[in-house]
């Protein structure tokens, strides 16, 4: 089983099972950082999941599966049944931009790539 396909399967059984107030957003923090440091570095990956967490309080239950979407987006494992909302595209372009003098080119490149595939580049 790839990483992020066991963070996913995590995130499905949070949503499933613990209450939003208690899901512990450190952790899953934690858990996507490591997951996605090695492509944006660890600040900026933590910047982009706390983002996303912040959208979505008071979203009953949380769609933690978003964290999970992104992730795999980041590491190149995202595919046509994830979807992720407007403003979580655009955190990504945003993180994306903002890194770009300081991540792997090659990488840089494949990711604004997707991004232009998908319609999310304006």
């Amino acid at each position: 089983m790839r990483p992020v396909d066991h963070f996913l399967s995590q995130l499905e059984k949070l949503e499933r099972t613990i209450p939003p107030s208690a899901v512990d957003e450190d952790r899953l923090v934690r858990n996507f950082v490591g997951l996605c440091a090695p492509v944006t570095g660890a600040a900026a990956a933590e910047d982009l999941c706390r983002s996303i967490l912040d959208r979505m309080r008071g979203a009953v239950p949380p769609p933690l599966q978003k964290i999970g979407f992104t992730a795999a987006f980041l590491l190149g494992e995202f595919d046509d049944t994830m979807n992720l909302d407007q403003d979580d595209w655009e955190d990504i372009r945003e993180t994306l931009e903002d890194i770009a003098g300081e991540m792997n080119l090659e990488t840089l490149t494949t990711l604004m790539g997707e991004l232009l595939s998908l319609g999310k580049l304006v």
